[in-house]
């Protein structure tokens, strides 16, 4: 059944007739093409759904042909020196410790991006993009996050932020951090929404086939995903199975006879398996999908709690609450506390 998108068609219109803000989008030599490709697809889109929008370039210390960590190459990027002209957003990709080194000390990218910060509106990174804002000095007195598997090292390299490590992205002023390559989709995402609007964002996010327009303090590591890390095939299909068959019985007795197991066997295998109760594990997936939901549509929040699987407002807002440490109201209006 269709649902009503939050916002206007009308917040995109205030992009027409005015100015396209600049996109810029830095590479270089063995960077991470998704930290790349991700947001472009997302900016594309934006100035494809609303014409005028969005420019977006990429930029890179040496301009021409890029050499991506992957069999993949980015042509015609423009070389930093060689830029002139404003810039409205600026995204930083991450790539190959080497690689990234390499372009922060030895090929200025650092230095670029403290120079041109001052007078960009939004500055921001994907995944270990953020040790160049680092090295640029931006994240001194911020919140940020990168790649879980970086975070520490972020944190030790520059004491002046604080490293966030369970976000998919982290806002704090004009400067924009998120975690692990696919992220650097939400992120974009973000950053349309707040141009353009929620319609929009949803718009390009079904476009693409997102499963959800995630807010920023959802957990970098899908709970699916590690619950199937060390499962069996029959527990991975039936993990599965609940994430699209929220609103039915899920109790342990259910779960158990779908398994063709007895419950104190299956409660048993199931948390030897996947480190989680079938509860928790359920109450996990019934917050996730009902946070998917307050952000993509207007439902009242009864409608959200029983398209989730809650049996109350009240029974969601304590989920909601222990998961994301946010109420519903507050995770709809942007997924903060």
């Amino acid at each position: 059944m269709p649902h009503k998108d939050k916002s206007t068609a009308s917040s995109a219109n205030t992009a027409l007739g005015t100015a396209a803000r600049q996109v810029l989008l830095l590479a270089f030599d063995g960077v991470e093409v998704l930290d790349v490709a991700g947001p472009a697809s997302v900016f594309a889109k934006a100035a494809e759904f609303v014409p005028g929008s969005y420019r977006i370039v990429t930029v890179s210390p040496s301009g021409g042909t890029v050499r991506t960590n992957s069999i993949l190459a980015l042509a015609d990027t423009v070389a930093l020196t060689q830029w002139q002209g404003p810039i409205d957003t600026l995204i930083v990709a991450g790539g190959d410790e080497a690689a990234l080194r390499d372009a922060i000390l030895a090929q200025g990218v650092g230095a670029w991006v403290a120079a041109q910060a001052p007078q960009v509106r939004r500055v921001a990174s994907v995944c270990t993009g953020a040790f160049a804002l680092a090295g640029a000095g931006l994240l001194d007195g911020r919140q940020s996050t990168t790649h879980w598997n970086a975070c520490e090292l972020l944190q030790t390299l520059c004491p002046q932020t604080r490293v966030l490590q369970d976000r998919i992205f982290v806002r704090d002023g004009a400067v924009w951090t998120s975690a692990g390559v696919t992220t650097g989709m939400d992120l974009a995402l973000a950053l349309v929404e707040e141009d353009l609007g929620r319609a929009v964002a949803v718009r390009i996010a079904r476009n693409l086939a997102l499963l959800s327009l995630r807010g920023e303090n959802q957990p970098q590591l899908s709970p699916l995903l590690l619950a199937q890390a060390d499962a069996s095939k029959r527990l991975r299909e039936l993990l599965a199975w609940v994430q699209g068959h929220l609103e039915e019985d899920l109790s342990v007795e259910a779960l158990a006879a779908r398994a063709s197991m007895s419950p104190r066997n299956f409660a048993r295998a199931f948390a030897a398996q996947t480190g989680l109760t079938p509860a928790r594990f359920v109450t996990q997936a019934r917050c996730d999908q009902a946070a998917a939901l307050l952000r993509q549509t207007d439902w009242p929040m009864e409608k959200i709690a029983a398209r989730s699987g809650f049996a109350s407002v009240d029974t969601l807002q304590r989920a909601l609450r222990q998961r994301f440490g946010s109420t519903a109201q507050s995770y709809r209006a942007g997924g903060l506390v």
